[in-house]
């Protein structure tokens, strides 16, 4: 089982702007993904993202995305938006170029 933290503030900002209906989607499958953080279900949404080693998307639909790391056994959350903006602000925060990311995220 791994744990699920949220990285530097900006992860807690983020995931604090979004609508309280988002916010409760997340939090619901936060447990999910602890159990098995890479393994899409029925209930969990999530892709790999091209260009690193270990950031994976956790989708809400088409307009919502939560960014996360692997870390050992941690899933630490990066940023938390739209799907039209938190790509561009995970790639300022960390440029896409097959590393990996550590919880220093």
């Amino acid at each position: 089982m791994s744990r699920v933290r949220f990285a530097r503030p900006i992860a807690g900002q983020s995931f604090d702007r979004l609508p309280r209906v988002v916010r409760n989607y997340f939090n619901d499958r936060f447990d999910v993904l602890a159990q098995d953080p890479r393994t899409r279900t029925p209930t969990v949404n999530i892709h790999q993202l091209w260009g690193y080693q270990n950031v994976w998307a956790l989708c809400r639909g088409k307009e919502w995305r939560a960014m996360y790391a692997m870390d050992g056994m941690e899933v630490v959350f990066i940023i938390f938006g739209p799907h039209e903006t938190v790509y561009v602000d995970l790639h300022s925060l960390h440029p896409p170029d097959g590393r990996y990311l550590s919880s220093q995220a």
